[in-house]
């Protein structure tokens, strides 16, 4: 028998007490060095008693398969590799020597909660939609998203409105931003919302003029973008709004970094600092 024939006979089980989805990215990330066909991979999700863990085993020794695993509670783990012992199966448990070394460096005993990880996948598929909703909404595609939107952002161009929609959106915000344009109306769907969900952002004319500049350098135009009088106008106007519509937030962005910017807004909007 060949080698290739010999690789497509093996069988790789995942085996975890929550939904598997650390460990199925970290076997496959392993797997696709070695050209693996995808049935190589076989999961077995909410493996939490012993009964269960034993009839998965006893396929996998059926299938003399390679048995990976992620499982909170520790008397689990040692049953997983006792059998796999006992049985002459490979296997690796994933999850465990980092909680025994954690346990040992901070003094504490772990929760051993299967579904403590799910929560987090929980948090990066909202993550996931955050972003991909800002993405497709991003510049005002389409103003009437913004109800849905956790936090809408109106700026002048080149205010940054885009890098931290992005920003906020990889903290699992839904963000909207919307361009301010003198000869352009605001859409009206702006003040049906929740008026404490607008941000505004300024910057110091100068710096946005140099920003400016760099940005079309490269063109030839003889547009007022770029002149100082025209930009104190539009920032003037800016302004005037959040003066307006006292309940819009107003952040200023000069020199400062997305980071900066975005833990402004988030404890403008919602009234909290976030730790990133």
């Amino acid at each position: 028998m060949t080698k290739q024939n010999e690789q497509k006979g093996k069988r790789v089980y995942v085996i975890s007490d929550g939904i598997g989805s650390s460990a199925i990215n970290i076997i496959k990330a392993s797997i696709i060095q070695f050209d693996l066909p995808a049935s190589a991979l076989r999961v077995f999700s909410h493996i939490e008693t012993p009964e269960k863990v034993r009839t998965v085993l006893t396929k996998a020794k059926q299938d003399n398969a390679f048995v990976a695993f992620t499982l909170a509670k520790k008397e689990t783990r040692q049953l997983v590799h006792e059998i796999c012992v006992q049985e002459g199966l490979m296997h690796h448990d994933i999850l465990g020597p980092p909680i025994e070394k954690l346990t040992s460096y901070l003094g504490m005993v772990p929760k051993e909660g299967a579904n403590l990880l799910h929560r987090v996948d929980n948090n990066y598929f909202k993550r996931i939609d955050a972003i991909e909703f800002t993405m497709k909404y991003d510049d005002g595609q389409d103003v009437n998203k913004i109800f849905e939107a956790d936090i809408v952002i109106l700026g002048l161009s080149r205010t940054s409105k885009t890098p931290t929609s992005y920003f906020l959106a990889q903290q699992g915000y839904k963000v909207v931003n919307i361009p301010l344009m003198p000869e352009v109306p605001i859409p009206k769907s702006v003040f049906k919302i929740d008026q404490n969900r607008l941000v505004c952002l300024v910057m110091d004319s100068e710096v946005l003029q140099k920003i400016r500049s760099a940005r079309v350098k490269h063109y030839r135009t003889n547009s007022k973008y770029t002149d100082l009088r025209h930009i104190f106008d539009e920032m003037e106007m800016v302004h005037e709004l959040v003066r307006k519509n006292r309940k819009w937030h107003i952040i200023d962005t000069t020199n400062k970094s997305v980071e900066e910017t975005s833990r402004e807004i988030i404890s403008a909007v919602f009234g909290q600092e976030q730790g990133f």
